[in-house]
């Protein structure tokens, strides 16, 4: 279990390390009003073009770190809503303040994020966010309390930044379909596309290896954009990572991602796979992408049940797929 991070020395060097991840980054540095007219703050936006967000860390009280994040390039002096702030308390623990620092029994720093997502509208806030948000979740030692908390990455992880950047879009696209839908958030699928909002899942119990886990969402973007650079219309749904569909609306094949290689969250994975599959009209390809080479006798059984392997690795912080061209060269 995470336990959260209360010691103030702890969290002052955790959180320059936090900010020092953003500047390889950063490609201008904007001022603007940050919030709306009226409640309004000067401030620097730091804007990132390959990430998509901007950035304002400022210390402004006392009492937290504040870390506002938008998912827009701003104008110069422009008042720019705020998509999400993940604040961190100076010292001890605040449970007011969604973001936090968490540490796992082997010395890993998590960012996490307590669903205080703020928005100034009815409905806009920890509802919103416990009742859609997709992710990475798990259960943190808070103090005398336990909390269910949205891991957002790993504070020392190489992919962090992007870890972050996929949270912000994520939260900045449940809050358009929220103001698009009034009363309530329907997705419509009448249209193939990928959803980045859509990859994750509900909290549903602890995790084997939460790390891993928040790299789930990149890789299967990174999968998505390598499948679109082929000329494929690849998207996805809530039962799927990822589809691939022909000109005939026909789904041919359907991608499930995992960050661990062991027996069991393979065979789980499979499953996924196959129950998720069998109804179709057509059986599509399935196709399981691991991130290293599974047992050939349980290689073997998944050829028999039709479900292919992928193998995926990392250079820099993205996901490659050497195999893949030849895999699905006949989709």
């Amino acid at each position: 279990m995470l336990k959260v991070l209360d010691d103030e020395s702890a969290i002052k060097r955790y959180r320059r390390q936090f900010v020092r991840c953003f500047k390889p980054f950063i490609d201008e540095r904007i001022r603007v009003n940050l919030g709306h007219p009226g409640a309004t703050v000067k401030a620097k936006a730091l804007w990132s073009e390959r990430l998509g967000i901007w950035m304002v860390h400022e210390k402004m009280s006392g009492s937290k770190y504040d870390h506002a994040f938008g998912a827009e390039k701003p104008t110069g002096s422009s008042h720019i809503p705020i998509t999400c702030e993940i604040n961190f308390p100076a010292k001890g623990i605040d449970r007011r303040i969604g973001g936090a620092l968490a540490e796992d029994r082997d010395g890993r720093i998590f960012v996490v994020h307590r669903g205080r997502i703020g928005g100034g509208k009815k409905g806009v806030g920890k509802a919103l966010f416990d009742g859609h948000y997709r992710g990475v979740w798990a259960i943190m030692e808070d103090g005398s309390a336990e909390t269910t908390v949205a891991l957002i990455g790993v504070l020392n992880s190489p992919r962090f930044v992007r870890q972050v950047s996929q949270f912000v879009h994520k939260v900045e696209r449940m809050k358009n379909i929220f103001s698009s839908r009034t009363s309530q958030v329907e997705i419509s699928f009448d249209e193939l596309r990928f959803r980045e909002e859509l990859v994750g899942a509900s909290y549903t119990g602890p995790l084997t290896d939460p790390a891993s886990m928040c790299d789930h969402g990149l890789i299967v973007k990174d999968l998505y954009d390598v499948l679109s650079r082929l000329g494929f219309k690849a998207g996805n749904d809530p039962e799927r990572d990822l589809l691939i569909m022909n000109a005939r609306q026909e789904i041919t094949a359907v991608f499930e991602v995992t960050t661990d290689a062991s027996i069991h969250i393979i065979q789980s994975a499979a499953a996924r796979l196959l129950l998720a599959n069998t109804e179709l009209p057509k059986h599509p390809r399935l196709i399981l992408a691991v991130p290293e080479a599974i047992d050939e006798t349980l290689n073997r059984k998944l050829k028999k049940l039709g479900v292919d392997v992928l193998l995926y690795n990392w250079k820099h912080d993205q996901a490659v797929f050497p195999g893949l061209p030849a895999l699905i060269s006949d989709t």
